[in-house]
């Protein structure tokens, strides 16, 4: 029997799922206002001002049916515009933005007028996408226009991929900050050098966490005046509740569960609010918020069900963030997602199991609430989590919920230590984003500046740096592969095309760099980071948190260029199948009339299979890839690399002709660091076997492995114990991350032609989970074409 506080979530989920998606350019109408009433002054202080006005004046709601309030954009479900970040991102799209295909956002007439006539032109050559693009780097831009890049994304939208410091917000409060910024400000001399910038950002911080605890007070008079107005007696103590609580947090100390909750969410939004961005994570919540659910528990204030009842409304509200981007950007990241990754499990300071009861209680939200987001994780300690922690974990994901997505913790905590983390602070790791490795209020980063195309790598080695799809000459010359005398001459090649994305993708992050660290403080996300308070540094700058690195490079089509590898080796060096003549006059024709040729190359050994014949080549590719990266230096630290396509396998693989795994040309790349679709036929073990030769460790960013299982695979306790072995052998194999798509393809298949009656349906995209109907076709494609694993053991695979 359902819980009695379930209808009051499944009136909120209801609310939620009859929400149009809008665009909110009000913001940007209230940051330009500040920025024009401060010209002049120093951009962090322009920044603060066009802040406060935003929290001062943007429209507020409170819902029926919530416990808990807040909101970044004047409704739930609403994109915001950051104007200093990429005012002009939207200039071409004002009349297309409502009915786009990619996650379109709802712009109303006023919504228009008021960006045609007070933002757009204020920013014209000021925001940073602006700048990016006018200086942009000319090789740079010949990558990216030929689909051998795509580095726009950071320009667009903000630093995202990061995680507060939670222990110290609920420890001091806003206000507790503010103060420790006002202290930090009066002992300052301008006469000392560096003290006069260190005064700019400690006045910038004191001006943001006023209009912090402004908005939230703002809200607590709504709730009173909203109480003043409501005759149901329970909604009435409810709405005085609210009240309350918004009076007391952010601004100070949480002192009961419910504060604690309503804390996070407030500084969550405001974040949010000041730099439109993915993963601002709220990190491992079953360690900050037990403190608060245990002393209610022993007060006698708090029962498992209200503590059970705020985390699904905490759930909700998350959800109701929506990501905005530029059409382009959008194909790379569809579904609205912003990637709030929160994660139970884990170790201790010392080292035991940290699992607790509100780990359970995080599961148990996303099975009541069945929303995209937060984006749940175990974070799994094979030798000191419980049984019982894995087993609750795929219960959910047997559901079909897609979440929670499972984390090798050590293999973790291994890539923190390789980022120069210590390892007295690297057990504390929180997954991040999609599947990026963080820590909370210590680390600084950000996980995509750029995705670089794998599979075009093959293209370009067999095509003498010259793109197949455009004709161009985009990247060096590495000879006319048919006098390539051995494989080694070939592989060569490959990485000589490797190197060379590297270095003008790393140009590109140092410029992006320089444009964040002059055009884009973030005041109220320094707030979070202690060690900016202590340094008196903005979180933009170098050495403003305690532990930074360069930008990270997301690598896309691990599979495509593996397999495609593998194939040349296999068909043209080994066993002489093909002359190098012969395979190009294929790839250049796309198969069309060779047909035997594509016959061979598809049949040729395939990664995902523990097939020592295409696995052979994993380490050696992308060790050379992180080896390249790691040679370059930032002001942040070296260059660090991920494997998380997030949906831009799909976009970047139209950049992409025919390829020697026998890939026809403009389809997607293969997502994450899994199989091609239908090409593993040995079992999920068999996949993970071969998954296990990348060098997870050294891609710091995080590597992500989807799979989509048959929905009977996990049914009853005998599927959830195979779950639970195949899960502790991912650990054991050290490899990172997994998460599964529980659901059949007829489902999915209905749910293009029916939209309507699959609202609530969802799917893991890449390390993040979406509704399936608000993807556009080309990604929904994708995803039903992955292998549908329907068997323990091999050979019971398909698409």
């Amino acid at each position: 029997m359902a819980k009695a506080y379930m209808e009051r979530i499944e009136a909120l989920r209801q609310q939620y799922l009859n929400t149009r998606v809008d665009m909110d350019v009000y913001n940007a109408k209230y940051v330009t206002e500040g920025f024009k009433e401060t010209e002049g002054q120093p951009w962090i202080l322009q920044k603060a001002t066009g802040y406060a006005r935003t929290c001062e004046k943007k429209q507020i709601y409170i819902q029926d049916h919530e416990l808990l309030v807040g909101g970044v954009g004047f409704k739930p479900r609403a994109g915001i515009l950051n104007p200093d970040s990429a005012s002009g991102v939207i200039e071409k799209e004002v009349d297309t933005i409502s009915t786009r295909p990619f996650d379109p956002f709802y712009l109303s007439e006023e919504g228009k007028k008021i960006y045609l006539e007070e933002v757009k032109d204020y920013w014209k050559n000021k925001c940073v996408l602006d700048r990016w693009r006018l200086m942009a780097p000319k090789d740079m831009e010949t990558l990216r226009t030929n689909g051998i890049i795509f580095i726009d994304r950071k320009a667009v939208r903000g630093y995202g991929e990061t995680t507060v410091d939670w222990r110290r917000l609920l420890k001091v409060g806003i206000g507790g900050i503010k103060k420790e910024a006002e202290v930090a400000l009066a002992k300052l001399d301008d006469a000392v050098p560096g003290d006069l910038e260190k005064s700019f950002f400690y006045r910038a911080e004191i001006m943001v966490a006023d209009a912090v605890i402004h908005l939230a007070h703002r809200h607590a008079e709504l709730a009173e005046q909203k109480a003043a107005e409501c005759a149901d007696p329970v909604r009435k103590a409810e709405l005085l509740k609210i009240a309350e609580v918004c009076r007391w947090v952010p601004e100070h100390p949480a002192r009961t569960f419910y504060e604690a909750c309503q804390s996070i969410l407030s500084y969550e939004y405001a974040c949010y609010m000041e730099q439109n961005a993915s993963s601002y994570n709220l990190g491992r919540l079953d360690q900050y918020l037990y403190p608060y659910y245990k002393a209610d528990k022993a007060a006698g204030i708090l029962t498992d069900d209200d503590a059970q009842e705020l985390l699904d409304c905490l759930w909700i509200k998350v959800a109701e963030m929506s990501l905005f981007q530029d059409e382009v950007t959008a194909q790379y990241a569809a579904g609205y997602c912003i990637t709030v990754q929160t994660s139970c499990g884990g170790i201790d300071q010392y080292g035991n199991d940290a699992t607790n009861e509100l780990s359970y209680m995080m599961i148990q939200a996303t099975e009541d609430v069945k929303f995209k987001e937060p984006n749940l994780s175990v974070t799994y300690s094979i030798s000191k989590n419980p049984d019982s922690l894995l087993h609750k974990a795929v219960e959910c994901i047997g559901m079909g919920l897609t979440m929670p997505a499972v984390y090798a913790n050590d293999v973790g905590i291994r890539m923190m230590l390789n980022k120069g983390v210590p390892l007295s602070e690297a057990w504390d790791w929180n997954p991040c984003g999609c599947v990026e490795t963080n820590l909370s209020g210590k680390l600084k980063e950000y996980t995509d500046i750029a995705d670089i195309n794998m599979g075009a790598m093959v293209e370009l080695a067999l095509n003498d740096g010259r793109s197949r799809i455009t004709g161009e000459q985009v990247s060096v010359h590495t000879g006319n592969p048919r006098d390539f005398k051995t494989f080694d001459d070939f592989f060569n090649a490959v990485k000589a095309h490797i190197d060379h994305a590297v270095d003008v993708i790393t140009s590109g992050n140092q410029l992006l760099d320089y444009l964040s660290m002059n055009y884009r403080p973030v005041p109220v996300l320094s707030l979070g980071f202690p060690h900016c308070m202590e340094v008196g540094k903005d979180y933009s700058q170098p050495g403003a948190a305690k532990y930074t690195v360069g930008g990270g490079v997301i690598t896309v089509g691990q599979a495509d260029i593996i397999n495609s590898v593998a194939a040349v080796k296999h068909l043209v060096y080994d066993e002489k199948k093909l002359t190098m003549e012969r395979l190009i006059q294929a790839l250049d024709a796309d198969f069309v009339g060779y047909e035997d040729v594509q016959a061979m190359c598809l049949a040729a050994p395939k990664y995902g299979n523990d097939d020592e014949r295409a696995d052979f080549c994993v380490g050696e590719i992308f060790t050379h890839v992180v080896d390249q990266f790691e040679k370059y230096d930032t002001l942040f630290g070296k260059m660090t690399c991920g494997m998380l396509p997030v949906s831009g396998n799909t976009p970047i693989g139209q950049w992409v002709g025919a390829l020697p795994s026998g890939r026809n040309a403009r389809t997607p790349l293969t997502d994450g660091i899994g199989a091609t679709g239908g090409t593993d036929v040995n079992g999920p073990t068999a996949l993970l076997k071969s998954v296990s030769h990348i060098p997870h460790a050294r891609f710091t960013q995080g590597t992500q492995l989807n799979m989509k299982f048959e929905p009977e695979m996990l049914k009853g306790e005998d599927g959830i114990a195979h779950g639970m072995n195949m899960l502790k052998t991912m650990c054991m194999l050290d490899v990172y991350h997994a998460q599964i798509n529980c659901v059949d393809r007829e489902t999915l298949i209905d749910a293009q032609v029916n939209p309507d009656k699959h609202r609530d349906l969802l799917i893991r995209v890449a390390g993040y989970t979406a509704f399936f109907v608000e993807l556009g076709k080309e990604t929904q494609d994708e995803i039903i074409g992955r292998t549908e694993i329907n068997s323990w053991v091999g050979g019971c695979c398909g698409r």
